[in-house]
């Protein structure tokens, strides 16, 4: 993996995590308990990435 690859990969973690913390505070300003939101917020990530 090159340079430009590792940047890119780095990239897409950041926005990724960006991603989820706006989902977790979504879900924590609607009520959700927070050991619920952990456990959605992981459902959910692992969902995008495709892992079982």
């Amino acid at each position: 993996m090159n340079t430009a690859q590792w940047d890119q990969l780095m990239a897409s973690f950041r926005d990724l995590a960006e991603t989820m913390a706006k989902y977790r505070d979504e879900l924590l300003e609607q009520g959700f308990e927070r050991q619920e939101v952990i456990r959605m917020v992981i459902a959910y990530q692992t969902s995008l990435l495709g892992m079982k």
